[in-house]
């Protein structure tokens, strides 16, 4: 249950992340840097991990549950975390993707890996983007916005979406347009990209910029609307 765009320029990169989980989860922990990992990144504790992390040499990684296929592996299990995945890859954070593919991920359920590279930008503008189905990792093709969602994910893909496409200028994104977006609350709760249901809600809003200086900032939706907290790159 949760939201990702990015807007990539000359310089380098920004990346926006809407975190929904349920209401009865602890809330996280905001982004701190981890000076072993070399990179800041905020720690649900739940599971002692984290979804989203920039490193200080400007990768970041960020991962969605993939729910679709989740269903199907409710069978199977217990699973470990998802939020050991990105803690385990920023180990070796130049060779991410090798040490991705050599994972045993069958020990976790499904999700969805965005890696964005340290020199991404205009001009270098790939994404990777992995899929792991509960069965095998296949890399995938996005287009904005990458979302998920626990329930009716067509119907909350195709809000979104159109969402998506009345708020950011194709020709023109911006900065603001891309946070407006990801502020967006229409009244039916659970197609809005700052997602509301009986059961869940949208709890945070990370915003990582790479370009010649890092920055997170996280907004806090729980703890308290107007909270931010932002953590500058970290020289090692």
């Amino acid at each position: 249950m949760c939201t990702l765009t990015y807007l990539l320029s000359d310089e380098g990169y920004e990346l926006f992340f809407n975190r929904d989980e349920q209401r009865t989860r602890q809330c996280a922990l905001p982004p701190a840097a981890d000076t072993q990992l070399n990179a800041v990144y905020p720690v649900d504790p739940v599971g002692q991990g984290t979804w989203l992390a920039v490193h200080n040499s400007g990768l970041s990684i960020a991962l969605l549950n993939f729910y679709q296929a989740q269903q199907m592996q409710s069978s199977q299990g217990p699973f470990l975390s998802r939020g050991e995945i990105i803690l385990a890859l920023l180990k070796d954070a130049e060779n991410v993707i090798e040490v991705l593919k050599k994972m045993d991920l069958s020990l976790y359920p499904a999700f969805l890996l965005c890696i964005f590279a340290k020199d991404l930008c205009r001009t270098n503008n790939r994404i990777r983007t992995f899929q792991w189905t509960g069965e095998k990792l296949i890399e995938v093709e996005n287009t904005l916005p990458i979302t998920s969602s626990s329930v009716e994910y067509p119907t909350v893909y195709k809000a979104r979406k159109m969402r998506y496409l009345q708020i950011v200028d194709a020709q023109n994104p911006t900065t603001q347009q891309f946070l407006t977006y990801h502020r967006s609350q229409e009244t039916q709760g659970k197609l809005s990209v700052r997602m509301s249901r009986s059961d869940a809600q949208t709890v945070s809003l990370s915003h990582i910029r790479v370009a010649q200086n890092i920055s997170f900032d996280y907004f806090d939706f729980i703890g308290n609307s107007n909270s931010q907290v932002r953590c500058k790159r970290v020289n090692l």
